[in-house]
């Protein structure tokens, strides 16, 4: 990291000395050249490009170079005054005005136009960063002209005042020009040196992108050349000079900003020569200083005119890439909201005042059962909605309009009944004005609607189910308060003998094991409802062989026979309970003096294994077949004892596992034959279950053991 450090401190410093030479070198250089263009013999430069090199020199650079910069600079001024014979007062005035003159483009430039210098520099490419750098020159100039007439004058030796305005308008336009063009070549500059191939960088510039566009170049520089050549040629041509601008504008419109900065300044350069030479529209003009000023001001037209125009037009390239990136967008966005809209599973609608509807998904019309939702809305008639009580809604009443009036509908149940539904829905319907997000919005209101029809029907269900636990329960808890007061009134009497007080005893222990039996069975459908799988292999036969050993000496003296070989993966506790219900009816569902017959198969379907269970007893009718696997019905309520959620438990199990559950008349229409379809291997959980009854697959052949 050390290294590093000292790296980039040593390309730092390389950095520095070769802009403070390559600054004083320029400045010197330019200098000199600038007495070049004197007019005629009035020794009067129509140039001074010091200033514009100065002005690039000191901008670039920072807090610890200008010090060392501004001292060169001064040393410069001063060499360059004296070697072409500039008196020493005058050198004095000159030398102190262009150092406040830079200064104060330093300073200015710094403040308006910061981004275009130092690290993290931006490109120049924005109208209003031109006009910030046009002002800086123009300021800096200003008072750069004032304090050398000023100087001059306290040395008695004025300066008339056209010197000073030749001074104003020579140094302004170098430096604005220098800059400029200077931050329009940076970045050609800089990929150069990364790619360490200033030629290949010139040749990309250079080479058109198309034909039709060399073409182009060419036009612009045979047109600019014949009317430089007409115009300037000739002194009786200053009324038609204005054409010249004809090709910057054509040159702003159509090409970079770098081109066009070039061609502005040739146009510029040639105006000069052609003045210099005393040829051309501005010669004629008899004040030496006024003619050499308007040959600035000519130069600084030329260049603004042409990057004003291309400026502009990027500016304008830019808003349009970017309008067109910013409809894309929102054309995403509405694509996207539209999918989300026609995804979702509750009905949303937004309508605007006087019933229009500007927004409706797919849900709302397929929970309204709607063959459509019309762009206006419907009377309240139409939607077949009702209120719980059975009442119509009508239309002052519909959620819509109460929204569009500024109330906010909390979410109601209203039941829908209509043709296209015919078994009826509940929906929750909610409703709330849509907030404005400008002065000349129309009212909006948004409603959503929700089909709560299973969750209504499950909430009955529980309340239902809570009255059936509560009869249930209710039953033996008062058969136990009855009993436990009689043997109350019993013990008190102090008579109780055994041969009355042991019934009661028995009759209270029966009310209590009734209640556990049904708090068992209540116990027993929760965990079938809500206990998570645990999948494994399970030997079904071994599980259902060990279920019949607990019962063959039981009452009736059952006969269990099972095949060998069922083998299914499922959740072994859940089907072990799932047997032992199916068990447990087979022996206790049969007539009085019969001996409970159960004959256990099974066959292999693909991925399921199909388990039947056939028994000997009393059967279900067949109109019950299918109400039996209800919660709290039983097809047998006299005689035989029961809670009525084993078989509800029953078909929980096998549902869970992806299988079924069904029943059937047992062979010869004699007894019961239930047929549970389950999983044989792991496949079958990613499976969709065969066609119930299916003839395909292997039944098992060997012979059953009796138990």
């Amino acid at each position: 990291m050390a290294q590093n450090a000292l790296t980039g401190s040593a390309s730092d410093v390389r950095r520095s000395l070769t802009r403070f030479v390559l600054g004083a070198v320029l400045f010197t250089v330019f200098g000199f050249l600038s007495q070049a263009t004197a007019i005629a013999d009035d020794r009067v430069s129509a140039v001074w490009a010091g200033a514009g090199v100065a002005a690039l020199w000191l901008a670039s650079g920072s807090r610890q170079t200008w010090p060392a910069d501004a001292a060169a600079l001064v040393a410069a001024t001063v060499a360059v005054n004296v070697i072409v014979g500039t008196p020493a007062a005058s050198t004095t005035a000159f030398t102190v005005a262009n150092l406040v003159q830079v200064t104060v483009y330093v300073v200015l430039s710094r403040r308006w136009t910061g981004h275009l210098w130092g690290p993290g520099r931006e490109q120049l490419g924005r109208l209003s960063d031109l006009g910030r750098l046009a002002a800086v020159s123009v300021s800096a100039s200003f008072v750069g002209a004032a304090t050398a007439a000023v100087g001059l004058s306290a040395l008695a030796d004025p300066s008339p005042a056209g010197a000073v305005l030749l001074w104003w308008g020579r140094n302004g336009v170098t430096m604005l020009v220098f800059p400029v063009l200077a931050l329009l070549a940076l970045p050609g500059l800089s990929a150069a040196k990364r790619e360490r191939d200033p030629g290949a960088i010139l040749l990309r510039a250079l080479r058109p992108s198309s034909g039709g566009r060399l073409l182009e170049t060419c036009l612009l520089v045979g047109t600019s050349i014949g009317l430089y050549g007409v115009l300037f040629g000739h002194r009786d041509a200053q009324p038609l000079s204005f054409l010249v601008l004809a090709t910057s504008v054509w040159a702003g419109l159509r090409f970079p900003p770098l081109a066009v900065m070039a061609h502005g300044m040739a146009a510029g350069a040639t105006g000069l020569v052609f003045t210099i030479h005393g040829a051309g529209p501005f010669a004629g003009i008899e004040s030496v200083f006024y003619r050499a000023l308007v040959a600035q001001l000519f130069v600084a037209t030329c260049v603004l005119t042409g990057l004003a125009l291309a400026f502009s037009r990027l500016e304008r390239d830019d808003a349009t890439d970017r309008l067109a990136e910013a409809r894309r967008e929102a054309d995403e966005r509405a694509r996207l909201l539209g999918a989300v809209l026609e995804s979702m599973n509750e009905g949303l609608v937004v309508v605007e005042e006087g019933g229009r509807v500007l927004v409706s998904n797919a849900a709302s019309k397929e929970l309204l059962g709607l063959d459509a939702v019309r762009d206006r809305l419907r009377p309240a008639g139409e939607y077949s909605l009702f209120h719980e009580d059975g009442t119509a809604l009508s239309d002052d009443e519909l959620p819509q309009l109460l929204a569009l009036h500024g109330e906010e509908v909390s979410p109601r149940d209203f039941h829908l009944r209509s043709a296209s539904v015919p078994e009826g829905r509940v929906l929750q319907i909610s409703a709330r004005p849509v907030p404005s997000v400008g002065p000349d919005d129309r009212p909006r209101g948004m409603v959503n609607i929700r089909d709560v029809t299973l969750e209504r029907q499950h909430r009955d269900g529980l309340a239902s189910f809570a009255g059936v636990v509560a009869h249930d329960l209710f039953n033996p808890l008062t058969l136990v308060s009855g009993w436990a007061e009689a043997l109350e009134q019993e013990l008190e009497a102090g008579s109780l003998q055994p041969a009355v007080g042991l019934p009661m005893v028995g009759r209270l222990r029966e009310a209590t094991n009734r209640m556990r039996e049904i708090i068992g069975d209540l116990l027993d459908y929760t965990i079938a409802r809500d206990q998570s799988l645990r999948p494994v292999s399970v030997d079904l036969t071994a599980e259902l062989r060990a279920l019949a050993l607990l019962r063959i000496d039981g009452p009736g003296n059952p006969l269990i026979t099972v095949v060998p070989g069922l083998h299914l993966w499922a959740d072994a506790g859940l089907v072990r309970q799932l047997f032992d219900n199916l068990l447990g009816n087979a022996v206790k569902y049969v007539a009085p003096g019969t001996r409970p017959r159960v004959d256990i198969s099974g066959r292999r379907d693909g991925a399921w294994l199909e388990v039947s269970v056939t028994d000997n007893g009393i059967g279900i009718p067949e109109e019950e077949r299918e109400r039996v696997f209800e919660t709290f019905h039983r097809a047998h309520d006299h005689g035989y004892e029961g809670t009525g959620l084993g078989l509800a438990i029953c078909r929980r199990i096998a549902d869970r596992h992806g299988g079924s559950i069904a029943v059937e008349s047992g062979p010869n229409g004699l007894g019961t034959t239930f047929v549970v379809r389950l999983p044989a291997d792991a496949g079958g959980y990613a499976r969709e279950p065969g066609p119930f009854g299916s003839v395909s697959g292997q039944r098992s052949h060997e012979p059953a053991a009796a138990l």
